[in-house]
């Protein structure tokens, strides 16, 4: 394919995933965190 850097697009997409990767951690902390919250509320 002409002017399309195979490396560039490469380290982009593995970028990409990464990014995926710890947005998902993220927001699995802070559902998690909510639901501890909700838990201690139903606690008291």
């Amino acid at each position: 394919m002409p002017n399309v850097n195979m490396m560039e697009e490469m380290v982009s997409l593995m970028e990409a995933s990464r990014s995926y990767e710890a947005n998902t951690a993220a927001f699995n902390a802070t559902k998690n965190m909510a639901q501890s919250a909700l838990d201690l509320g139903r606690n008291v």
